[in-house]
């Protein structure tokens, strides 16, 4: 499905593309790709949280929710694991800066 979205898309070069997922297997299916995966750690299925429950949680409980996520998640090799997508800004400019040094996912 990622690369049927990067032909609809007409886009050239995947390695500048960015799959973003909160399952191991759909980060699995961008680095398959040839893609940038960036996996999701509190938002979404690798956490199992609603909204609330995420806001009713103090550091700790963060962390222990963070730690089982990339547990789940690292077995797929994303290039980035964040808690949410307010975090993807960063990895982004990141990824531009390594596209700029030649780097491919």
């Amino acid at each position: 499905m990622a690369l049927k979205n990067v032909v609809e898309l007409g886009l050239s070069d995947v390695a500048a593309c960015i799959k973003v997922d909160d399952t191991a297997p759909g980060i699995e299916e961008g680095r398959r790709a040839g893609m940038w995966s960036v996996g999701l750690l509190l938002s979404g299925n690798a956490a199992g949280l609603t909204l609330d429950e995420y806001l009713s949680l103090d550091e700790a409980g963060r962390d222990l929710v963070r730690a089982d996520a990339s547990r789940e998640l690292s077995s797929a090799a994303p290039h980035y694991l964040i808690d949410t997508v307010a975090d993807l800004p960063a990895v982004i400019i990141d990824i531009e800066a390594r596209l700029a040094r030649g780097q491919r996912p």
